[in-house]
């Protein structure tokens, strides 16, 4: 009678273990997707397709090169006027990689490697979920040390 009881008992929390990852590994797809389009879409100055991916309320701040804190934020609408300036970066071109992605609930965090050929940084990207969509609140990058 023992046997078939834990058999049975393995085989249900076997089930909810598959089905916990399947579930954080949408999450975590879903997340990555937020942040590649993003940051894909800033690159080629399209603000509307990257302004999916961002909370109205964004905060986005960084260090400069000498490490002083930027002095201007970027919420969305600064960054549609930075971007209207700056010369396009093709998605063939672009290095983006999307790393320790965490999620409690319905926020998460996520760092994000980037730049361009001869400028590289990290962001660290706060997100919140909102109507089942991921939208990122909070941006802090910081240049890598060039080599």
């Amino acid at each position: 009678m023992k046997t078939p009881f834990i058999t049975i008992v393995i085989f249900f929390f076997a089930i909810a273990v598959t089905a916990q990852t399947q579930k954080e590994d949408i999450e975590n797809e879903a997340i990555e997707k937020a942040v590649l389009n993003y940051i894909e879409n800033f690159f080629e100055n399209d603000f509307d397709e990257m302004n999916k991916s961002l909370h109205p309320r964004l905060a986005k701040r960084g260090l400069n090169q000498d490490g002083s804190t930027l002095s201007d934020d970027f919420p969305p609408e600064k960054l549609k006027e930075l971007m209207s300036t700056k010369p396009k970066f093709p998605l063939e071109h672009q290095n983006n990689v999307v790393e320790n992605i965490s999620v409690f609930g319905n926020m998460a965090s996520a760092s994000l490697s980037t730049g361009y050929p001869t400028v590289r940084w990290v962001e660290y990207l706060h997100l919140v979920k909102l109507n089942g969509d991921w939208k990122i609140i909070n941006v802090f990058w910081e240049f890598k040390e060039k080599k």
